[in-house]
């Protein structure tokens, strides 16, 4: 296999341990001519990016990325945003509920904050062709769109992409047309039903006009097994994305791109467990169990889920068009690039996590049950929690730029972006369908055996209003809608010294948000009276009986970064950067500010900020044949946003906020090489370590319950947890756990990945080719505290092909010895269960999957 490959876009992609360094500048500095770099990469084996807005030398730019092509992604057997993940040390994904609420970590700036607020802004953004997509249920697409290339930057990118890449930015690129009549076609036939197909196919229609079009589809059966039905798998998914890019250049100097797609998937729920509280083994003991309230140690999957059969998939529908415009004359280029998106997903879980369902005492006496009554039967009952959402977003950027033949270079340019979500509903559906119009659900203690007949405390998750339509449409306990404008300016400037050069840029920004509640999780609310939402349909004006107050912010912020580099040789490269990101604040709005809801000084939280400093080298050493590149950050953050529960001691409800931690300090280094052993054979790998820990003051008050005894200056910890602190707080001073040197959740310490591939010719026209990865992620940690780990897991994939320059089949295996790992773990109240627990859910990581894919190019 090709040590280096050349991108489909007509720049060129690099094998993901193709280069480190530095946070992304925003403008390019002096080099040569673009023909002239091109032709000479041609010679040299160069890797040319765009991530700086022109065409340059991955190892010549300061920009720690990893750019992989559509053949790339081939080669690794990478399918889905799980393989993207295992595949490339640095970068976490994680998502829960059948791929809802995906996340994306870099370099182990893993926030807590793992809010589905939209109007929160993400940790890592995503853009396709350029466009950002605010929604984080419909990204994982990447096996059926017709994918050219996918970035990676690391480290803050505020700069230049602005909204929501505080750690990082990831740019899909879709196929542009070409000049030329050409298409692709690839099918997979795999284990467990899986069966993918996709191609496109591109032509002139004009001597200035082309078009291409393409399509992908994908169902498959998934891998987990649950005990309730096991003749169908848990996790398996259907998918289907139409591209289409139509292409207009009546000069060479102007170019204008017309680019869309529609993606759609349904999911199952994904293979998970519950986490029993029999296994509780530290925190406090709740009084009303007996049971100590926290788990410490490591959490593990099992390989068999007992989860509530024939659940509604999760559905995820999305649609983008955009317009890219170039214009060139007199040593300047102006780009506009406008986008539209529209984006809905109905989610689902298993609220209670067992396909046993919860129990609960059966009340007979109706409205006299509420808000407790006495019940005189038991039942297990099935909840099922949901989610809606609705997105609809513009944007428009502008920019002006000099071209690269001077030794001084500058970017000029602004942008507006406008997300409307007039929809995003939470909600508990229960299965009621076995009580009487006049009998309601009341809690009973679920540990043990619950007493034939008693007294019940009432539970709002169990209040048929929430819904009586267990399968179908649901009626939701919290309906938002919300907005965002951002607007912005931004710039830099550069100049090369020779070769020695130096750039400094920076981006202003105004970010208005909005939200506002319609509906309102109330045990005091009056069953009844909520209607149901249907799909992703807004309800009318005046359906739900509270109106929650319109909380209206703006936030400004500005981002610089300014970096140096040095070409000591042709084949060593130095370099410096210094970079802020910046993540808005936004507002807590699932709960009133009430009693029985969240504080006042909840509503509101702060931005946070992170500085990020970075050293790099970057080389090609004997003869070029071996790639070599180190580099070390240090990053320090400030008023970290983490995900919490509200500090409200008379909340009813288990309500997540987000709030602000305190500050986070990191140091960490990269190593990425490749060397070539031979014309046929070469090895490669990469590792990234990461230490970030929050920093003395810091602390998690959302477990005062779990992990403190007593109060004020005699707080003690409570036995596993951390220590004990008193802070101020807008409410009064408080015994609370300090996180002082805890690590982020779902940050990890190190990961590495080796690799080697071989490229042999059977033929003159023939080739063998092979590639083996072997990937280690380490433990990672579900909460604050850091008492519960999960996910470390050595991984193998391999692939095996016969192709020549226009037909391959290969034969290819992810997991291949079948480890069983933790993908993922979050901590959820569950049906039933006092808030005391929060219990966590655990996914299981894809077992192993085994295929064959056949390949044609025309």
């Amino acid at each position: 296999m090709a040590y280096f490959k050349k991108s489909a876009l007509g720049g060129a992609s690099f094998m993901a341990l193709a280069s480190i360094g530095a946070a992304l500048p925003g403008a390019a500095i002096a080099q040569a001519p673009a023909e002239t770099a091109t032709e000479a990469a041609a010679d040299f084996g160069e890797i040319f990016v765009t991530a700086r807005r022109r065409e340059e030398s991955i190892q010549t730019v300061p920009i720690a990325i990893t750019a992989l092509s559509a053949d790339d992604l081939a080669d690794r057997n990478i399918s889905n945003l799980n393989d993207l993940t295992n595949a490339t040390p640095g970068v976490a994904i994680t998502q829960i509920t059948g791929g809802g609420m995906q996340m994306i970590y870099i370099r182990g700036l893993a926030p807590a904050n793992t809010t589905n607020d939209l109007n929160t802004e993400a940790n890592v953004g995503v853009f396709i062709d350029d466009i950002y997509q605010t929604s984080r249920n419909t990204l994982d697409m990447i096996s059926v769109l017709d994918v050219g290339q996918i970035e990676i930057a690391k480290g803050p990118q505020s700069a230049l992409f602005g909204r929501s890449t505080f750690a990082g930015a990831m740019s899909i690129s879709t196929r542009a047309p070409s000049r030329d009549f050409e298409g692709n076609i690839q099918a997979t036939v795999g284990q467990d039903k899986d069966y993918r197909v996709r191609g496109s196919i591109s032509a002139p229609l004009t001597d200035t006009l082309s078009l291409r079009v393409g399509g992908g589809y994908l169902t498959y059966d998934g891998f987990g097994t649950n005990s309730a039905d096991t003749d169908d798998n848990l996790g398996g998914t259907e998918k289907y994305a139409v591209t289409a890019a139509l292409e207009f250049a009546p000069t060479p100097d102007f170019t204008a791109r017309l680019s869309g797609f529609l993606t759609s998937s349904k999911s199952e729920l994904s293979a998970y467990s519950v986490l029993p509280l029999s296994a509780f083994n530290c925190g406090a003991v709740n009084a009303a169990t007996g049971l100590r309230t926290q788990y410490c140690g490591e959490i593990k999957s099992t390989k068999i889920s007992s989860i509530t059969a024939d659940q509604p998939e999760t559905k995820a529908e999305s649609r983008q068009i955009s317009l890219n415009m170039n214009w060139r004359r007199d040593g300047i280029s102006v780009t506009s690039v406008t986008g539209f998106t529209e984006a809905e997903n109905r989610s689902y879980n298993d609220y209670d996590g067992t396909a046993n369902g919860a129990p609960f005492g059966v009340c007979t006496i109706g409205a006299g049950c509420f808000p407790a009554g006495p019940y005189t039967r038991l039942t297990n009952v099935n909840l099922l929690s949901s989610g809606r959402e609705r997105v609809r977003t513009f944007s428009q950027e502008i920019r002006f730029q000099s071209d690269n033949s001077s030794p001084f270079q500058w970017i000029f340019g602004g942008s507006y972006f406008n997300s409307r979500i007039p929809l995003a509903a939470l909600g508990i559906g229960v299965d009621s369908s076995g009580l009487a119009a006049n009998e309601r659900l009341v809690q009973v203690n679920p540990v043990g055996t619950p007493a034939a007949t008693g007294f019940g405390a009432y539970d709002f998750t169990a209040n048929p209003f929430l819904s009586s339509d267990f399968m179908g449409t649901q009626v939701y306990s919290s309906y938002t809608r919300a907005s965002s404008k951002t607007m912005s300016i931004f710039g830099s400037l550069g100049y090369s010294f020779g070769s020695f050069r130096v750039n400094a840029e920076g981006r202003y920004n105004i970010d208005r948000k909005l939200a506002q509640v319609l509906s309102v999780s109330n045990p005091l609310s009056a069953p009844g009276i909520n209607v149901p939402i249907d799909g992703t349909q807004v309800p009318a004006a005046g359906a739900f009986p509270v109106t929650g107050p319109q909380f209206f912010r703006t936030f400004e912020s500005f981002a610089p970064r300014f970096t140096v580099d040095y070409q000591v040789t042709p084949d060593i490269f130095l370099y410096a950067t210094a970079a802020k990101g910046v993540r808005a604040g936004g507002f807590n709005t699932a709960n009133p500010v009430s009693p029985t809801g969240i504080l006042a000084d909840e509503t509101a939280y702060e931005e946070e900020t992170n500085w990020t400093y970075e050293a790099g080298v970057k080389t090609h050493l004997f003869d070029r044949r071996l790639l070599l590149n180190i580099s070390a950050f240090h990053v320090d953050w400030t008023n970290a946003q983490v995900s919490a529960f509200t500090l409200n001691p008379t909340a009813v409800n288990p309500t997540r906020i987000v709030r602000n931690a305190g500050n986070i300090k990191s140091n960490g280094i990269e190593v990425q090489s490749e060397l070539k052993l031979h014309d046929y054979f070469s090895v490669g790998g990469s590792m990234i370590y990461t230490d970030p820990k929050f920093q003395a003051g810091a602390y998690d008050a959302s477990i005062v319950a779990q992990c403190v005894i007593g109060t004020g200056a005699t707080a003690t910890a409570a036995p596993g947890c951390p220590p004990v602190i008193l802070v101020t707080t807008p409410s009064g001073t408080r015994a609370v756990t300090s996180i002082e040197g805890k690590r982020p959740t779902r940050s990890v310490k190190l990961q590495w990945n080796l690799h080697a591939t071989a490229d042999v010719p059977l033929t003159d026209s023939w080739n063998i080719t092979g590639r083996v990865d072997v990937s280690h992620s380490g433990l990672t940690y579900g909460n604050l505290i850091n008492t519960a780990s999960f996910g470390e897991r050595t991984l193998t994939s391999l692939r095996f092909a016969l192709e020549n320059d226009r037909y391959s089949l290969a034969v290819w295996g992810n997991n291949i010895f079948n480890v069983l790992y933790t993908s993922n773990s979050i901590a959820q109240p569950r049906a039933g269960y006092p808030f005391a627990f929060s219990i966590p859910e655990i996914y299981l990581g894809e077992s192993r999957r085994i295929g064959v894919t056949a390949s044609a190019k025309f």
